[in-house]
């Protein structure tokens, strides 16, 4: 309709007027990290535009950045969120060209939680939500933005509790979703075994075994409730979540469902996952096999993965676990309660479970 034409012109007038503003010469190029309306600011002083434009500049940038997608990769500790978030910075440049910025954690290391707090979980202003991204990002042409810590769903001594795995998740979610409430906000969750999660939180207690499980069953760690109250307290926000055991079989999907992107574009670093489990000539082997398909499907390049996987050494698709009073007839239980945990969150309604 007319109101959708209106708002599509504008738009294409914010970004032509971005484009000049940053671009049309030295006396007006300012640094990237000026904030946006800064930078309008000096250049409309340059170029002579009068004061009484700045509030409409400012309403129109807003306008502009309220339709950015912000992706949130939230967790869980022990999960390979590192790796992730790493890949995505080798790819930074090809992101960027395609509209995705991936800022570096350490650049807004704190800065989200304080946000959250000041609010008290509550809706961010224009000037709040302009603050927060003028903290990440490079560039005022990103259509996305990709945020990643563990932390965003809280901290290691308070994972686990009688009540199950992170129990605040869903409010602090909430309030991740306030700091932007009009814009399209994406939650990614990244799950893995019991004890392997244990055992992930207790190294980053420095070894207080007692700190982490005070005396808690491990048998209530399921994830499905947690998942569960995300759902309703965020039902409007897209939920993603994958297990750490499946990335062989799903690392290329995982990559690009974070950084939006299709099946279609490149990515350096598909296959690191593999790279730890095959040997060299293994891992040669199977990327020559898959690039003498061109047109093999998802589950096609599965099939592969499993055959190539199936040569590997045993050591290397199992962990060790090394906790206190926890025995092999435990975790074998808990491998069946996670297993059925992984087939109620596929299930729910509002999820997307990217699955083996």
């Amino acid at each position: 309709g007319a109101g959708s034409r209106n708002r599509t012109r504008d738009l294409l007038i914010t970004n032509q007027l971005l484009y000049q503003l940053s671009y049309a010469g030295p006396d007006i190029c300012v640094p990237d990290r000026i904030a946006p309306l800064r930078r309008l600011r000096k250049a409309g002083a340059k170029i002579g535009l009068p004061a009484t434009t700045e509030p409409l500049l400012f309403a129109t940038i807003q306008r502009f950045r309220s339709l950015m997608e912000i992706a949130y990769h939230v967790g869980a500790y022990g999960s390979g969120m590192d790796r992730l978030i790493r890949t995505l910075l080798r790819n930074r440049d090809e992101l960027w060209r395609a509209g995705v910025e991936v800022p570096s954690p350490r650049r807004y290391r704190g800065v989200y939680g304080e946000a959250m707090v000041a609010l008290k979980g509550g809706p961010a202003s224009a000037e709040m939500q302009e603050m927060l991204l003028d903290a990440v990002m490079v560039s005022d042409d990103a259509a996305r933005v990709v945020l990643s810590q563990a932390a965003f769903i809280g901290q290691p001594k308070r994972a686990v509790t009688p009540t199950g795995v992170y129990p605040t998740a869903h409010h602090r979610m909430t309030g991740l979703s306030n700091l932007f409430p009009q814009s399209p906000v994406e939650f990614f969750v990244s799950i893995l075994h019991p004890a392997r999660h244990v055992q992930d939180l207790v190294s980053q207690m420095k070894g207080d075994y007692a700190a982490v499980m005070e005396d808690i069953d491990p048998r209530q760690l399921r994830w499905a409730p947690m998942f569960q109250r995300m759902l309703g307290a965020v039902p409007d926000r897209r939920i993603v979540a994958w297990a750490e055991e499946d990335l062989p079989f799903t690392w290329p999907e995982v990559l690009r469902a974070v950084a939006g992107v299709t099946a279609a574009m490149p990515l350096q670093d598909e296959d690191a996952i593999l790279s730890d489990l095959l040997s060299p000539e293994a891992l040669e082997q199977l990327n020559a096999e898959i690039a003498e398909q061109p047109e093999l499907s998802v589950n096609g390049r599965r099939d592969l993965v499993e055959q190539a996987l199936a040569q590997a050494e045993p050591a290397k698709l199992e962990a060790d676990i090394d906790l206190p009073g926890w025995s092999q007839d435990l975790i074998d239980e808990l491998s069946e309660i996670y297993a059925a945990d992984l087939a109620e969150i596929a299930a729910l309604s509002g999820v997307e479970f990217i699955s083996a």
